[in-house]
């Protein structure tokens, strides 16, 4: 495991992404930075990242070394989701899995909330209003949101995981921590949208959890229905890495009771299916 993560520090410290209009596709992630494949979009990854991998790389030897906390692991029994796709508060997870063949009824370009670089992706429309005013009211506050990553289709997902299958020397102990398996995804659902901001030039790493977007969709995201799906601390429950940048839509009411419950997303969705 030492010896991939050094790989990986060694090969991202000296690369430059520079993605050309063909390779929209998806958003790979790793436990500390993701980089966006859309048109136009270049990003460098810095020195200033190798410290956080270093941290990682310990964290990860400590759970490794006891089986009984393998937080990152696949139910035995895996099952159908028991709401539908569409239902807002479906639980999706290392248990439920969504099927092969769903696709949200009203997918539609992301741009129509106003978000920057929405043109590149899908969302359900149900969202697009909450939305939009989770953005005019982050703007009012002079907070830069944008997406990087929105709908992923099954297929896509596959790709995905299997993308960080090979690059982690086939190790699905490592891929499963940071990315989920065809029809365990929530961005299937449409609802799920990584953000970014300007601050870090539309990118995603560790040093999201530190920008004034980040800091602001914790403190308000929920009044729009918005609610972090991946939060620090909830590896126990949700099977993943902390990912600040990804939150999910449920919708207002739901966002407000689960709030109020002080209950992190999976634990409130297990309560509701």
């Amino acid at each position: 495991m030492a010896q991939i993560i050094k790989s990986i520090i060694e090969s991202l410290l000296t690369v430059t992404f520079a993605l050309t209009p063909q390779t929209i596709s998806y958003v790979q992630q790793s436990p500390d930075i993701t980089i966006s494949y859309k048109t136009g979009f270049h990003q460098t990854v810095t020195s200033d990242i190798e410290n956080t991998y270093i941290k990682k790389e310990s964290n990860l030897g400590q759970v490794k070394a006891s089986e009984s906390n393998a937080w990152w692991s696949y139910s035995p029994d895996i099952k159908t989701t028991k709401r539908e796709g569409d239902d807002l508060l479906v639980l999706v997870n290392k248990e439920y899995k969504l099927p092969s063949g769903y696709v949200p009824s009203d997918l539609v370009s992301a741009s129509q909330s106003g978000i920057r670089l929405g043109e590149k992706f899908l969302l359900r429309s149900i969202i697009i209003d909450d939305l939009k005013e989770l953005l005019n009211s982050a703007k009012n506050d002079g907070v830069d949101l944008s997406i990087v990553s929105g709908y992923r289709s099954y297929q896509e997902q596959v790709t995905t995981y299997k993308y960080w299958v090979n690059y982690n020397g086939g190790s699905t102990d490592y891929a499963d921590m940071i990315s989920a398996r065809a029809g365990h995804s929530q961005h299937q659902l449409g609802t799920a949208i990584d953000f970014s901001s300007a601050e870090i030039n539309d990118g995603l790493s560790g040093i999201f959890a530190n920008t004034q977007a980040s800091k602001w969709l914790n403190e308000n995201a929920w009044k729009y229905g918005f609610v972090i799906s991946y939060p620090e601390g909830g590896e126990y429950a949700t099977g993943y890495s902390y990912e600040s940048w990804h939150y999910r839509y449920i919708g207002r009411s739901n966002a407000q009771e689960m709030i109020n419950s002080g209950m992190i997303l999976e634990k409130y969705l297990q309560s509701k299916n």
